[in-house]
């Protein structure tokens, strides 16, 4: 067996502990919990899903990886949203525009659905049994005043203010006055 010094340990990593740290890691991670199921879903049921949101929105550039966690996130929600979801991609692709798609979706009786879609990407959650958070700073809700407005948050400045330099003139972190909580 061969003996390593010190300074030959503290150089890099050993088979050993790297094995040891590999066996810990993979044995925390089969006890994490899943947040939602995952559920299968195809590029073709995304794409279609971004197009009607696309469409619903009125916004071209909507991002692609929200759109898949959206459309997992329903699909969690409730197994019969793959259906809704399906038929209203179809009457996106014949609708005009938003207006003429809401009339469908609810000629269609999935009114309710096309609503729910429309305030996911504008609120950034999927509410329902439980409460999915999928977006934040980049929720459709923030876009009208980006240009004026921070994203709101509870920070005075902003998301995560307190990682740059204080302002001129002041010395210490502002503390919260009243006491909230």
């Amino acid at each position: 067996m061969m003996r390593h010094s010190r300074s030959q340990l503290s150089r890099g990593m050993t088979r050993r502990f790297f094995t040891n740290s590999a066996v810990c890691a993979a044995a925390l991670l089969a006890h994490v919990p899943i947040a939602y199921a995952q559920v299968a879903t195809s590029v073709d049921d995304v794409g279609g899903f971004l197009d009607l949101s696309r469409k619903l929105s009125a916004y071209d550039d909507l991002d692609p990886v929200i759109a898949a966690r959206i459309y997992e996130a329903l699909l969690a929600e409730d197994a019969a949203n793959r259906d809704g979801l399906a038929k209203l991609a179809t009457l996106s692709a014949g609708a005009t525009d938003a207006g003429a798609l809401k009339a469908g979706a609810g000629a269609a009786g999935l009114g309710d659905l096309l609503t729910a879609v429309l305030m996911a990407w504008y609120t950034g959650t999927v509410t329902g049994k439980q409460t999915v958070m999928i977006a934040y700073h980049d929720a459709l809700m923030y876009r009208p005043v980006a240009d004026g407005l921070v994203t709101l948050t509870y920070c005075s400045k902003g998301p995560l203010w307190w990682r740059d330099q204080l302002p001129p003139g002041v010395t210490r972190v502002p503390v919260n006055f009243p006491k909230v909580l």
